[in-house]
């Protein structure tokens, strides 16, 4: 999986490979450099009199900048580099390079530090086929204004191709929020490893993301990056596809688990039959949904490969209800707790009490999650086994005690702190899901598929990881191996069904298609 590093880490890792590898800061810019210009030539790879505007700010960026402008201009592209800053405020590895691109070509370097007018840049940009930016890198922290913000607006005005360096200019490198003004890139080339600002939000600015490879991984100098806080990792197919169980020659349902469903009653036993599919198609052997009375009438006119039970003869759970889980539970290798349960004050306490006693791995999702509430740390602090959290903002709200605003202006940090507190793996759903673990470490799944934003979808992603628990996945590999899986089941069933109208009833059929593709 690869790293997501803040501005922090990757300061750090910029500081350990000089200080500690001993690699100068220059060998790295002209690293950098380089490697921008071998994206921008496989995009255009006529480059011979093309036209190219570089945007540089006086910084490090900026000096990423006058490295790309000097290889493109070697390569034949007729290349300007345009200073919005003031040249004297340029210095240390920037003013080299600042030095020995004037040095090559006089005429390469105009200072537009003065002009204010959107319209002035328009000017200087008119006719460009390629527009560099490298304006503002990762540490921009201050709002975006006068001749920059000029340079942000007539560079977004613009047809030509936007190649923005390490960070389109404007966007927070942390969180991906906006200083005022934001270059629109259609590529981003940022350096050694992904920024968090460049994922977390689905719908930031960034175009293509491109990592640029600096002659040293980062990883070489992990433990830098570590002592700024844990460590964020974006998921690859590769890295779930290894962690995907395997049945082998011989396997049978009962060598590959069998999960408990504690789901559904009058009305709602649709969630059940998704999350208990979803747990087969994902590759466990046995499923049996756990449901009231009411419940189980009307799913065993529902089922096929599902075996049903039932813990309450009413709406409401009577007092042998543990009693008769836990019983059932003797046989299961894991369990999916809450799609379409009752929400009766009954189940509070039953809720409460099979997060903390039941001694299964269990995935507690919908209002298996309401019920706990804001106790839910509490109860699930000491599980007796690995606990699988999968809120959606508003169910997060409700275990955090706060707004759903607040969880979505740091859905990273909620879920870290969730997952803390509670010893837990929490997945908060959404586009670029995140999943945290108690110690920390955390992950973004790439998929942002708006088919996913349907009832019961995340039903289908309750029963995935649990069907993975059951087949002896830990709880951080089932819930990021099944937050991956479920993206790429709702990229699979868009490309057969179309996105528009699709269903979660929908989604249990492709799960196994979409495994078998990331095998492949």
């Amino acid at each position: 999986m690869a790293l997501l590093l803040t501005v922090a880490q990757m300061r750090a890792v910029d500081g350990a490979i000089i200080g500690r590898l001993g690699l100068p800061g220059l060998v790295l810019m002209e690293n950098a450099g380089r490697g921008v210009a071998d994206i921008v030539e496989r995009e255009r790879p006529r480059l011979a009199r093309l036209d190219v505007r570089v945007v540089c700010g006086a910084g490090q960026n900026g000096g990423d900048g006058f490295v790309i402008a000097r290889h493109l201009l070697h390569r034949g592209a007729d290349v300007r580099v345009l200073l919005a800053l003031p040249p004297e405020k340029i210095a240390g590895d920037a003013l080299v390079y600042l030095r020995v691109l004037r040095a090559l070509e006089t005429d390469a370097v105009h200072d537009l530090s003065g002009a204010t007018e959107v319209e002035a840049w328009q000017e200087r940009l008119r006719g460009a086929a390629i527009i560099v930016d490298a304006l503002f890198g990762t540490g921009l922290r201050a709002q975006v204004t006068g001749v920059p913000a000029a340079a942000i607006a007539a560079m977004n005005a613009t047809s030509a191709l936007r190649v923005a360096v390490d960070i389109p200019s404007g966007l927070d490198a942390d969180d991906g929020t906006s200083h005022g003004c934001v270059v629109q890139a259609d590529i981003t080339a940022t350096m050694a490893a992904r920024k968090l600002g460049l994922v977390l939000d689905a719908e930031a600015p960034v175009g293509r993301i491109e990592v640029v490879d600096l002659g040293v991984a980062p990883e070489s100098v992990l433990p830098a990056a570590l002592e700024q806080g844990p460590l964020c990792h974006w998921l690859e197919a590769g890295e779930i596809a290894r962690a995907l169980p395997l049945r082998g020659p011989a396997g049978h349902k009962g060598s590959a688990g069998h999960v408990l469903v504690i789901a559904g009653s009058a009305g709602k036993t649709g969630a059940a039959l998704l999350a208990g599919r979803s747990a087969l198609r994902a590759g466990a052997g046995l499923v049996t949904i756990a449901t009231t009375a009411a419940g189980q009438a009307a799913l065993d006119a529902k089922v096929m490969a599902e075996m049903t039970a039932r813990y309450a003869e009413g709406e409401e759970p009577a007092g042998e209800s543990y009693g008769s889980l836990a019983a059932l539970a003797g046989r299961m290798k894991a369990a999916v707790l809450g799609p379409g349960i009752p929400t009766g004050e009954g189940m509070t306490g039953l809720v409460a009490r099979l997060a903390s006693e039941l001694p299964l791995p269990m995935v507690i999702d919908a209002d298996g999650l309401n019920l706990l509430g804001a106790g839910a740390a509490a109860a699930l602090a000491q599980a007796k086994a690995p606990r699988v959290l999968t809120p959606h903002p508003g169910e997060m709200a409700r275990l955090r005690g706060s707004t759903i605003a607040e969880i979505q202006k740091d859905r990273l940090g909620n879920a870290r702190q969730l997952a803390a507190a509670a010893r837990a793996v929490v997945v908060l759903k959404g586009a670029r899901t995140v999943i945290a673990t108690p110690d920390g470490t955390a992950f973004v799944n790439p998929t942002a598929n708006p088919a996913l934003g349907t009832a019961g979808s995340g039903d289908v992603l309750a029963g995935v990881i649990g069907g993975l628990l059951a087949q002896g996945l830990d709880a951080a590999a089932a819930a990021t191996a099944g937050v991956f899986v479920h993206g790429m089941a709702a990229e699979v069933a868009t490309r057969l069904l179309g996105g528009s109208h699709l269903m979660a009833s929908d989604l249990p059929d492709v799960i196994a298609r979409a495994c078998e593709e990331l095998r492949s």
